[in-house]
């Protein structure tokens, strides 16, 4: 009677593991999934920094230089947009690039409501390179919730890449999209205007087709207009070399504007503005 005591006491307890075994291997199998899942949905935005050589050409907005065996199909290329294309061309289009905010502007805190915005490109027989890194570096700096979409007005370019191949481009981007085409040149103002007509967001930013824009550009700009929905803002304006495409950051104080023959001048800010500013740089500079 007691080793069969014995042998329901050893086959209960075998039971009761096999029974943890079965329920632990079943949880687990369950987590692994979700994981799989999340894994998957990350792996776009991984594989995109992974595959990316951190030290490659242009990255964190580094001078490209071009040896001189190929400086003279550097020179024949340059005419086309009047800026060195084979460097461009070289440049990753989503590459990283330097914060050059005041430290300032990288603490300050702005309101989580606010006004999203439609931002509108013109392009003219634009670079590729140069198009696609504008509108990579608009989506992946810019908070999802405040970028409603992107409108690119084509002011009647006469090349074949930037049309049916745009267009396939476009519609794999994770922010809407829209191509609007004028029917003959109209030069940069009506096109801004043909795409402000078409805009859904609740501000329009216009950008221009060869830019970059670093983090935290578009936030302080909206926060303005929130502020005072009369107001026009414009941020900092950075340089990027037409030569190297090295990425600089301008000064926050001088401001562009027209002199009396209507030629655009840099100007140094004020003194009357930096009191009203009492020293505190990140506050905006009056027009």
């Amino acid at each position: 009677m007691r080793r069969f005591g014995y042998c329901r006491v050893v086959l209960a307890t075998s039971l009761l593991w096999v029974l943890l075994d079965v329920f632990l291997l079943l949880y687990f199998s369950e987590c692994n999934k979700c994981e799989r899942s999340q894994e998957r949905s990350l792996l776009p935005a991984l594989r995109a920094v992974i595959s990316r050589n951190q030290e490659g050409p242009g990255e964190m907005g580094r001078a490209v230089l071009i040896p001189k065996e190929e400086q003279e199909k550097m020179k024949e290329l340059f005419k086309i947009n009047q800026f060195n294309l084979l460097a461009s061309d070289r440049i990753a289009l989503n590459r990283s690039l330097p914060d050059v905010r005041l430290d300032g502007c990288k603490s300050k805190v702005y309101p989580e409501e606010l006004p999203n915005t439609s931002v509108v490109i013109v392009f003219h027989n634009e670079a590729w390179s140069t198009l696609l890194r504008t509108l990579h570096s608009v989506i992946a700096r810019s908070p999802p919730r405040l970028l409603a979409e992107l409108v690119l007005v084509d002011d009647a370019s006469e090349r074949e890449f930037l049309k049916a191949s745009l267009e396939d481009y476009v519609k794999k981007l994770e922010v809407p999209v829209r191509i609007l085409r004028m029917e003959q040149r109209s030069g940069l103002i009506r096109a801004r205007l043909r795409g402000a007509a078409a805009a859904r967001g609740q501000v329009i930013t216009f950008l221009d087709a060869h830019c970059e824009c670093t983090l935290g550009w578009l936030e302080p700009l909206l926060a303005r207009i929130k502020e005072d929905r009369k107001a026009v803002v414009c941020p900092i304006i950075d340089v990027i070399s037409d030569d190297t495409f090295e990425y600089m950051a301008g000064s926050d104080m001088t401001y562009g504007g027209f002199n009396w023959k209507l030629n655009f001048r840099w100007y140094p800010v004020p003194p009357r503005e930096m009191e009203r500013r009492k020293g505190d740089r990140t506050l905006p500079v009056r027009s």
